[in-house]
């Protein structure tokens, strides 16, 4: 099915003009796409009822050149600009390296041209690049075998040497290293799942990708007390709060509080681990990859 420009998603005029306001635009895909309503009713004076609608996407946004800023700051002041009614987390890429590496064989850019609808479009330059074939071959599925398991690898070692560091070390270093285990697993899944290696690294960002395909990040890290936002929050600021928290001799983040964050993750590891090896078993079909 080749992507066609639609007029059906939440806050789109006013999405598109802000970004071509941002940044020379080509091309909006949409990879994902969540809505909700939400309604407020005050039955004592002042009474009111208020309905309010936000929409959270994961967009291939395809420009003219490239960012003039931080990817962070850009999403952020979308997100602020739009009033917080419309979240984006978005891939970049240039036009020019976009056709380049579809030439030269990327499936991730390529299956995206090919299925997800196109919000908009500046002309037709990518009409022919959404009708390449996506490469299928035994020494793709190999690499892409190669990159999840040293991924994981990767993550279990830091998992293991988190146990190395006694509890009467500094808690936020455990922290820090829980953190940069998780980011190897995200990575591990975006490849085994897109063949696609971010440019971007933020936990929350490479954990809302993973969304897409797995709803592993909604149910191992729910945020619905304040509780579990703390932990969220705990594990995806560890790197700032590493290094601006605690040189004084105290910390608002204790060892229980880590041990907590620690016990979610190891559920993650240990699911996601089963989710990317059920998915290289397909692979493995589509590929045409034998036994040996």
């Amino acid at each position: 099915m080749n992507a066609s420009v639609t007029t059906k998603f939440p806050f789109q005029e006013k999405f598109i003009a802000l970004l071509k306001n941002l940044t020379p635009l080509h091309s909006i895909y949409v990879i994902k796409k969540d809505k909700t309503k939400s309604k407020r009713v005050t039955y004592l004076p002042p009474q009111n009822e208020k309905s309010q609608t936000q929409a959270i996407y994961i967009l291939l946004v395809v420009g003219h050149t490239a960012l003039d800023k931080n990817l962070d700051d850009l999403m952020e002041e979308v997100y602020n600009k739009m009033n917080q009614h419309c979240k984006a987390y978005i891939i970049y890429c240039r036009l020019t390296n976009l056709m380049e590496r579809i030439s030269f064989g990327d499936n991730f850019l390529a299956r995206t041209l090919k299925e997800a609808p196109c919000m908009y479009k500046e002309d037709d330059a990518l009409l022919s690049y959404s009708r390449f074939a996506l490469m299928h071959h035994a020494f793709i599925y190999d690499a892409i075998e190669t990159i999840w398991k040293n991924r994981i690898k990767r993550a279990v070692y830091l998992f293991s040497i988190i146990d190395v560091i006694h509890n009467e070390e500094d808690a936020i270093s455990k922290l820090a290293v829980l953190h940069e285990a998780m980011v190897q697993i995200c990575l591990a899944l975006l490849y085994v799942f897109w063949e696609f290696k971010p440019h971007h690294y933020t936990l929350t960002y490479l954990l809302h990708l993973c969304t897409a395909f797995t709803t592993l990040p909604e149910t191992i890290f729910p945020q619905n007390t304040f509780g579990l936002q703390r932990q969220y929050y705990m594990l995806c600021n560890a790197s700032d709060i590493i290094r601006f928290k605690g040189t004084d001799g105290t910390s608002d983040f204790k060892l229980k509080d880590v041990d907590k964050v620690l016990k979610r993750c190891e559920r993650f590891l240990k699911r996601a681990n089963k989710l990317g090896e059920n998915h290289l078993e397909h692979l493995k079909k589509v590929h045409g990859k034998t036994s040996v």
